[in-house]
């Protein structure tokens, strides 16, 4: 390391100990890495205001408490709509799905289950949401 410090020092400059070429190498090195610095500040700057642009909607009203209804006796539920080639079995386990999602004393009812066309294959499609997300 001293070595290195009275070449520096007895040459007077860098450049006298790296030459022209060495120069070159060293600005090269700091334009590079202070442009990928500020692309970095510009798209985290872009990020915020794109988050934060759309947060600014006012939250919708709070509905009123609607009046008691009369108490009705509910029907009984109707067995849900099954497509072509869907088992008993996958019926049975988005029925859980749903059930396991719905909030406490709350009813829900399935009331037909098709297949979801097929346009991107599911792995696919989470890959290209997770390449597309935000920082």
């Amino acid at each position: 390391m001293e070595n290195a410090y009275r070449a520096l020092t007895a040459a007077g400059n860098a450049g006298g100990v790296l030459g022209d070429a060495g120069m070159t190498v060293l600005i090269g090195l700091v334009v590079v890495f202070a442009v990928l610095i500020l692309l970095t500040f510009i798209f985290w700057l872009f990020g915020k205001i794109m988050s934060g642009s759309g947060s600014k909607t006012a939250p919708p009203p709070e509905p009123k408490p609607a009046a008691a209804a009369p108490a009705v006796s509910a029907p009984a539920p109707a067995a849900p709509v099954v497509a072509e080639g869907i088992s008993e079995e996958v019926v049975a386990a988005i029925a859980a799905a749903v059930a396991s999602l719905a909030p406490e004393g709350k009813r829900y009812a399935v009331r037909r289950v098709t297949r979801a066309a097929g346009g991107r294959p599911v792995w696919a499609a989470a890959g290209l949401a997770e390449n597309t997300r935000p920082f």
